[in-house]
């Protein structure tokens, strides 16, 4: 069969059993995939065609189903597998009480057309981006997020719970820009942002948010809005340093000519050349997320625990 029928053959086969490239160490429906397809079948006495027919997708499904089976059971055998981040299949500590990684039960995992599976080489992320979800929960913004096909790696909850939603080795689709999200680990804080969410919260038990009135960023002041529980900015905090420390991320942001943290776009960022801590808004003029936290603070904070 020529290359470009089996090119052809292999795009109506993902379609029809929802694999993708990535599963055989590919990246995209070309020559390379049909060679990788060759080595699986192959290893396992398969028919070698270069085809991901009905027996080969069998065969890889439950290969990929097999490993995400030994890492629960790894995380089931610890202490406490509460405690623990999923980064490259790999369980990494993370001393925060409120935890639920990818593999944990009542996990908020989005699916894997939500992001970009990388299985050809480690992933080494650069930068972590800092969102809000302008959601009332952790759950809606996953609701949220699987509906418009994107993703973040985490989200925080109103009370603190970090909820894992993507292995921190796969790509996001969480800033907009291709660049940005290859090199960044995506965070989503819960905040439904709006004044007018603030008797919601109070009825479900949360209490009152921050009322902000002096926001400014990209030069201009925005309205009244919602800030962030304490708890929330002390997870956060716990999951930056954590992430900071496993992918050697240096606690930098950028910053401004008077020694602040930035409150505006930042040309490196959008390149996505900076290393370090970044904002939505650093990366686009278009967005605001998170200005609504002391950033300053934040950082201080940061570095006097690394200290």
């Amino acid at each position: 069969m020529p290359i470009k029928n089996k090119i052809f053959y292999n795009k109506m086969s993902s379609e029809k059993l929802g694999w993708d490239p990535s599963w055989f160490g590919a990246d995209e429906f070309a020559d390379d995939l049909i060679d990788k397809i060759m080595e699986f079948q192959t290893k396992y006495s398969l028919d070698v065609d270069g085809l991901c027919g009905p027996m080969t997708f069998r065969r890889a499904f439950t290969e990929r189903e097999a490993v995400v089976g030994l890492i629960q059971d790894k995380l089931e055998e610890s202490a406490d597998n509460k405690k623990y981040i999923v980064c490259n299949s790999k369980m990494v500590e993370i001393a925060w009480d409120k935890v639920v990684n990818t593999t944990n039960k009542d996990n908020l995992a989005l699916p894997t057309d939500c992001y970009k599976t990388v299985t050809n080489h480690d992933r080494q992320p650069t930068m972590i981006v800092t969102h809000y979800d302008v959601c009332l929960s952790a759950a809606s913004c996953k609701r949220v997020l699987e509906k418009k096909g994107i993703s973040s790696h985490f989200a925080i909850d109103n009370d603190g719970t970090i909820y894992q939603m993507v292995d921190t080795q796969n790509i996001g689709w969480h800033a907009g820009n291709r660049k940005v999200n290859e090199a960044a680990i995506g965070v989503d804080i819960s905040n439904a942002v709006y004044t007018k969410y603030q008797n919601y919260y109070r009825k479900k038990g949360f209490g009152n948010r921050p009322l902000l009135e002096n926001v400014k960023v990209h030069g201009t002041k925005v309205k009244e809005c919602l800030g962030f529980y304490p708890i929330q900015i002390e997870a956060y905090k716990v999951l930056v340093e954590t992430l900071c420390k496993h992918y050697d991320i240096p606690l930098a942001m950028p910053m401004a000519t008077d020694g602040t943290v930035l409150r505006a776009e930042h040309a490196e960022t959008k390149k996505g050349k900076f290393k370090g801590i970044v904002n939505h808004f650093h990366v686009t003029r278009g967005k605001w997320d998170t200005a609504n936290l002391d950033w300053d603070q934040v950082l201080k904070d940061l570095r006097e625990t690394k200290d």
